[in-house]
């Protein structure tokens, strides 16, 4: 990365009592041994999955050339692989590089990044199967108990999900991309959208 690139070191903690410094710590440590300059420190205290302006600015704002720096991935999200898979491809498609100081690894449009994305998105099918399947197994035993299955007229499973579905629409996915990481058909999701821009 040249010099001149703007590095963001994003540093974020679950509850006040807990203490940022440590990555920041970690964040200049890394620039300044591997000459990156001196980063842009951004910190945020998020409560939950949802709540996180600071990043979200953060990603909206990115243009070439620029690279976001975290200690970890895990500082990025708690919803799990699909939702870090999410904010890498959007931190790619800006045309901007990944770094995780504690690694050392870069993810970016190289051949290592573009592997890397692979992985992640690999990951987060394994993720979603392994739900599915559990989700199967609950299902079938609450069958041999008696219990109706099914969901009441009018619901979608969709519905459950609508925060995840706002929070990929933020980041700018199309439907296609969407509706892969929420597990349904292209047309599932375009009928869901339908059915609440009806109730709007």
């Amino acid at each position: 990365m040249a010099k001149s690139a703007q590095v963001i070191g994003y540093c974020r903690v679950s509850t006040d009592k807990q203490d940022a410094e440590r990555q920041v710590g970690e964040i200049l440590t890394y620039c300044e041994t591997h000459s990156l300059g001196a980063p842009l420190i951004v910190r945020e205290t998020a409560h939950g999955n949802g709540d996180r302006p600071e990043l979200d600015r953060i990603l909206a704002n990115l243009k070439p050339g620029h690279t976001l720096a975290v200690w970890e991935l895990s500082r990025l999200t708690r919803g799990g692989v699909a939702a870090l898979f999410a904010i890498v491809n959007q931190i790619r498609e800006a045309g901007a590089s990944l770094l995780e100081t504690k690694s050392g690894t870069t993810i970016d449009s190289s051949v290592a990044g573009e592997a890397y994305v692979f992985a992640l998105g690999l990951a987060a099918r394994i993720e979603r199967d392994m739900i599915s399947e559990r989700t199967k197994s609950a299902l079938q035993a609450r069958k041999a108990q008696g219990v109706k299955l099914g969901r009441p007229e009018g619901k979608s499973k969709l519905d459950s999900r609508r925060e995840e579905i706002e929070k990929y629409q933020k980041l700018g996915l199309n439907q296609t991309s969407i509706s892969k990481l929420l597990g349904c058909s292209r047309s599932a999701y375009i009928h869901w959208l339908a059915k609440e821009a009806k109730k709007a």
